[in-house]
């Protein structure tokens, strides 16, 4: 794909979101980022003042403690627009890193720069709103989740969100998203798997 394949592609998601965008006043040039499994689009404490549009592939947030502990906070299916809103915005280190789980292809623009040219199309600004009020929404269900259900639901509602990574990736991303440890994860996957068998 070239350049205006690549700016069709990520203009096409949000015509597909249903917003009716005017791209005439965008004159920013787009980069395209091409990562391998394990590979990260910017880690924990880089400035991720970019806008990113994962096109194809799929990604985790991870963040790490003090102690050196990993902590996965979310995973995304492309095609989404993914990054760190506060790092993009306030122009601060990124309070988390993103990884990506297979191979993926990205693209971004300068939120600055690209803000200050869209900032006036109406829908752009509609659609912005309405990620934003998708992110709260979502926080605000995971931490009800953690709260309210089982560690055995959330694997299982993970299960159904995920189906394809629950043999594919490393066992304690998944149990660090649910919010237990690798060994209370392995007994109910053991559990789990004694109970079909029955």
């Amino acid at each position: 794909m070239d350049q205006i394949q690549w700016q069709n592609s990520f203009r096409a998601y949000f015509k597909k979101q249903g917003y009716d965008i005017c791209w005439d006043g965008l004159t920013l040039p787009m980069d395209v980022h091409c990562l391998s499994k394990g590979d990260y689009l910017f880690q924990q404490g880089d400035f991720a003042n970019q806008l990113y549009f994962l096109h194809t592939g799929l990604v985790r947030y991870v963040s790490v403690s003090a102690q050196g502990k990993e902590f996965t906070q979310s995973f995304v299916k492309g095609a989404r627009i993914i990054g760190s809103t506060k790092a993009m915005v306030t122009q601060t280190p990124s309070m988390f890193g993103i990884q990506a789980l297979g191979d993926c292809l990205l693209l971004s623009y300068p939120w600055k720069a690209f803000y200050g040219q869209m900032r006036h199309d109406k829908a752009f600004l509609e659609f912005y709103i309405h990620f934003l009020e998708g992110l709260f929404i979502d926080k605000d269900e995971r931490a009800r989740a953690l709260v309210k259900y089982s560690a055995e639901r959330r694997y299982l509602d993970f299960c159904t969100d995920f189906a394809e990574l629950k043999d594919s990736i490393p066992q304690q991303h998944i149990a660090s998203y649910i919010g237990i440890t690798p060994v209370a994860l392995s007994r109910i996957r053991k559990k789990l798997k004694l109970g079909a068998s029955d």
